[in-house]
């Protein structure tokens, strides 16, 4: 890469700020030579390369009390495209992610750079001995804090990790049931306290071991070994029994009709029993083939025992910081974001304000929390910030807001509520993920409440507040997405340890919140969906949880990539991907 383009950028940084209209600046050899950390000597020679380029022009001062000048005779924006084209034709995407964040350019230009990365980074074919391998790339503003099922949190964590590993059934959102996966056939006793599945022979681990009866108990075991936070939703199951290396019976304290959504969850994903250290290894569609602090391959699994992924590689390029409202997987060396396509999905679920009961403060006055609520107004919220804030929602799940009255918060009615909490100008803190959209609403927050004299310090967060040991704050943004099996992820969201309400709510509350759930598994579906409506009414009722929105999911996909089908998380189903070259169908 020429460096004559990393020179002009590190003098441009150093100066931009003392650049004059007509674009020169008054400088010494001496400040030069402290912004490209080399002699006066070399100074002078960079200097020179830069004139011979036409990209400044440099008066050298004669006479005392006569100083020299530079002027910047080159856009900024050209050299900054052409540094980073240079980056990514030699492969140092690093390199070229850094320098775009770190950029103090407009939002204009930096759009375009990304413009670049996303041409480089797009879906592509790369020859391989006689065949050629498609590979989808993509980038994401939060690196993946855990690789292990047991521990499941975020929705790119839960999406990745359902490519590596597979449950024993899997749940049909068309059908509302339940389909083979590694289990061929089940059945339950009457009385439904036992559980028995049937393997499918053949199936393999990533490393090519056999997968049997023994790796599903093992996978029970360890969850409870591991003490995961999910492991509540498992108090009914005493223990798992093998009959060979095919068939193995979970065997239940009590009845439980609701077996099935347990049997196909992630915490129950299957894992060799006797697991080793390295990457992960499951049995799903793909395999780890590189995790890396800045970027993480995925290959399609030769052995799996579905359908073969028709994609051949993944390229997922961690970026802390990026801000991209809609995720992109589209981009070859020919398209332009204008040509490629957009799916959209409503997603299930919706974001929502909470409050921490687990620290003291004025908002364990009803009063208060009742201000905040007229505050979060959900109308306002997205007239105001629109983007994917799709509607108000009244619950987690759209049905239930399409049915309720959502009145519109009033701020002279907010205030006369703080008055009777009494608030005394104390400032309170509001913590929220460090994006774009939690960002955005948390200073739309702020400022509603500022016209009512009430203070709120903004309190970002890098990573997941639901695994920190002491969660900070008073109040909290949030969301909750629910995958296709809405109920397991509800049930998941009330009763495992590491969600927010688990987190945010003290004791009592807990103890009210889950006395609903006693006995839950065993109701059939009506009675299951009479105990989601009266937890959410519960948080409604008492304002302990503010609803907020729901959202609409959105993605650019590169337009002959094929077999698209968002899920419940926005996400697609890599394994049904597949590419259709652009030439395909033309004749000579």
């Amino acid at each position: 890469m020429d460096s004559g383009m990393l020179h002009y950028l590190q003098i441009y940084r150093g100066l931009r700020e003392q650049k004059n209209e007509d674009g020169t600046v008054a400088v010494t050899v001496g400040k030069l030579s402290e912004l490209l950390f080399c002699t006066p000597r070399n100074v002078k020679f960079v200097l020179r390369r830069l004139e011979e380029k036409g990209w400044i022009r440099w008066t050298p001062g004669r006479g005392r009390g006569n100083g020299s000048t530079l002027a910047f005779l080159r856009p900024i924006g050209e050299v900054l495209e052409m540094k980073v084209d240079a980056l990514l034709e030699s492969g140092r995407m690093n390199e070229a992610l850094d320098l775009i964040a770190d950029a103090q350019v407009d939002e204009t230009l930096k759009r375009k750079l990304w413009k670049r990365v996303n041409v480089y980074l797009g879906l592509r074919s790369e020859p391989e001995e006689s065949s050629t391998r498609d590979v989808l790339q993509m980038i994401r503003g939060q690196r993946l804090e855990n690789m292990d099922p047991a521990f499941a949190y975020t929705v790119f964590e839960v999406y990745v990790l359902g490519q590596l590993f597979d449950t024993l059934v899997d749940y049909d959102t068309a059908s509302e049931s339940f389909l083979p996966k590694l289990a061929h056939r089940w059945e339950s006793s009457p009385d439904r306290t036992r559980w028995t599945f049937y393997l499918r022979k053949g199936v393999r681990f990533h490393d090519g071991r056999l997968l049997t009866s023994r790796d599903v108990q093992s996978t029970l075991h360890r969850l409870r070994r591991k003490n995961s936070p999910a492991i509540k939703l498992f108090g009914d199951v005493e223990d798992a029994e093998t009959f060979g290396d095919y068939v193995v019976t979970f065997r239940l304290s009590r009845p439980n009709a609701f077996f099935l959504h347990l049997a196909g969850c992630l915490y129950l994903a299957v894992l060799p029993a006797d697991e080793k250290e390295g990457l992960p290894i499951g049995s799903g569609p793909f395999r780890i083939g590189k995790l890396e602090k800045s970027k993480l391959t995925l290959n399609a699994f030769d052995g799996y025992f579905g359908y073969r992924p028709l994609i051949d590689r993944v390229d997922v390029w961690f970026l802390p910081g990026i801000e991209q409202e809609s995720r992109t997987y589209h981009l070859s060396d020919q398209d332009d974001v204008e040509d490629s396509k957009e799916l959209s999905k409503p997603g299930m679920g919706c974001r929502y304000l909470i409050f921490n009961f687990r620290v003291a403060g004025i908002h364990h006055h009803p009063e208060f929390r009742h201000a905040i609520r007229l505050l979060y107004d959900r109308q306002a919220i997205i007239k105001e910030l629109g983007g994917n804030l799709l509607e108000p929602a009244a619950g987690f799940l759209p049905s239930r807001s399409k049915s309720s009255v959502i009145p519109p918060g009033s701020l002279e009615e907010a205030a006369a509520c703080l008055r009777r909490s009494g608030y005394a100008g104390q400032k309170l803190q509001i913590v929220f993920m460090d994006r774009k959209q939690e960002r955005s609403e948390a200073e739309w927050l702020k400022k509603r409440a500022s016209g009512i004299g009430l203070e709120l310090e903004l309190c970002p967060q890098e990573i997941s507040l639901g695994r920190t040991e002491a969660d900070p704050g008073e109040l909290a943004l949030a969301a909750e997405m629910l995958e296709d099996d809405w109920e397991l992820e509800l049930l998941n969201f009330f009763l495992n340890e590491g969600t927010y309400i688990n987190r945010k709510l003290d004791d009592e509350r807990l103890a009210t919140l889950h006395a609903l759930f006693d006995g839950f598994m065993g109701k059939e579906k009506e009675g299951r969906a009479e105990v989601f409506e009266q937890a959410q009414f519960l948080l409604e009722q008492e304002n302990w949880l503010l609803y907020g929105t729901h959202i609409n999911h959105r993605g650019y996909f590169n337009r002959n990539l094929y077999g698209l089908r968002m899920d419940a998380l926005g996400f697609p189903n890599l394994s049904r991907l597949w590419v259709k070259s652009a030439n395909a169908g033309e004749k000579d």
